[in-house]
């Protein structure tokens, strides 16, 4: 227990060195201070991950850039030739640009005339969910290693097994209290999407990399997940579950309801 409150604590020592006072250069020349604009600009994508600033010099890692342009060609380079390391624009590479914050698709990878190429780039958030699921994945695997190499029934789990075991049992519970005698059909989904959705969650309020990611604030990523779930339930549900949905058992003036 004390090896996890040690974990817990180190890993909010990153929140405590990231609440510090803006810099002086910051609020330089009288210029107001947007906040909203400096939070969005943090969890929102993008095609570098900005890490930190260390004196004058901003650190960051340029993510691969992959676009196919309307002529039919590939290009892949790295997003250092459309980007600076805070973030800004700079000229044109192979014909490509970053949209200006006042274009139709500001801060997207963008053709000389404006129109989007197909995109399918490493992008911050794309990063982030490669990184969580690698952990999620070890974390996993090493709680099986504990429970393999112990016997649950007569010893306690320790570590990481500890950690998780709770949460196992918590979804467990809840998938045969509220699905019934199928509940072991679907307790790795259910499991799966609660530990995923748990660790970027966690992941994104840790301020520095490879947290700070907003990947579970973004649509594609929730639109995903609620797809799974529609296609899971209604590929897998029994005729009870469509005789509810199509013929309930209800009186028939409220059936068309």
């Amino acid at each position: 227990m004390k090896k996890l409150m040690l974990i817990f604590l180190l890993a909010l020592l990153p929140l405590a060195l990231a609440a510090r006072p803006a810099a002086p250069e910051e609020a330089a020349e009288g210029e107001e201070l947007n906040i909203s604009e400096v939070i969005f600009e943090h969890i929102g994508d993008a095609y570098e991950w900005h890490i930190t600033k260390w004196g004058d010099r901003d650190i960051a890692i340029f993510l691969p850039v992959i676009v196919r342009t309307s002529d039919g060609v590939w290009h892949c380079f790295s997003s250092k030739h459309l980007l600076e390391a805070d973030g800004t624009g700079i000229p044109e590479y192979e014909g490509l640009h970053i949209a200006p914050a006042e274009a139709p698709h500001a801060g997207k990878i963008v053709q000389a005339d404006g129109s989007r190429p197909l995109d399918i780039s490493i992008t911050k958030n794309v990063l982030s969910l490669i990184i969580s699921s690698l952990l999620l994945v070890l974390l996993v695997l090493l709680t099986a290693r504990w429970y393999r190499r112990h016997d649950s029934l007569h010893e306690a789990p320790k570590g990481l097994a500890a950690l998780l075991e709770p949460l196992i049992v918590m979804v467990h519970d809840m998938a045969k209290d509220n699905i019934g005698e199928d509940w072991r059909r679907y307790s790795p989904y259910l499991l799966t999407a609660f530990l995923f959705i748990l660790l970027n969650n966690f992941m994104g309020i840790i301020p520095i990399f490879p947290g700070g990611a907003n990947l579970t604030g973004n649509i594609a990523c929730t639109l995903v997940l609620a797809l799974f779930t529609f296609f899971t339930v209604n590929l897998t549900g029994t005729k009870h579950y469509y005789k509810e949905i199509i013929n309930p058992d209800v009186p028939g003036v409220l059936k068309p309801l």
